[in-house]
């Protein structure tokens, strides 16, 4: 009896713990994909290509926001990702790493750690995702 109470505990735990610090909450940012406008879990990292204006030791995707720059996270090392957001290089961080997620392959973080958009695994590149949106929170391209 003590391991599902113990479950049910922490999962109501973990529950109220998400209400108070606003996981809950999700923003109509233009994009139907269930990590949009949320708040980006915090996810575990391998670094595959760390940018050098990244801190070196980032593990956590939490960690990618204190540089104050809204980071581009490829999770799955898609080239055409990470060059379609080159053109925001200095104010959008673009970071290779690998998770556990395999849900999506690229994410666009805003600076506040909502998810301004994603891209879902095997989609090609195209108005709606990650890459095409970083002029809507970091202005226009250099």
């Amino acid at each position: 009896m003590r391991g599902p109470c113990a479950r049910t505990l922490d999962d109501a735990h973990r529950y109220v713990a998400d209400v108070l610090a606003g996981m809950d909450v999700r923003y109509d940012l233009g994009d139907d994909h269930r990590l949009v406008g949320t708040l980006c879990p915090d996810m575990k990292l391998t670094l595959e290509r760390p940018d050098p204006d990244v801190v070196t030791s980032v593990t956590r995707s939490a960690d990618l926001l204190r540089e104050g720059r809204g980071p581009l996270l490829d999770l799955v090392d898609r080239e055409e990702a990470r060059d379609a957001a080159a053109a925001w290089t200095g104010r959008v961080n673009t970071v290779t790493a690998r998770t556990d997620r395999v849900d999506v392959d690229a994410l666009l973080i805003r600076p506040d750690g909502r998810v301004a958009r994603a891209l879902p695994t095997g989609q090609d590149l195209d108005a709606t995702t990650p890459v095409r949106a970083p002029d809507t929170w970091s202005g226009q391209p250099a």
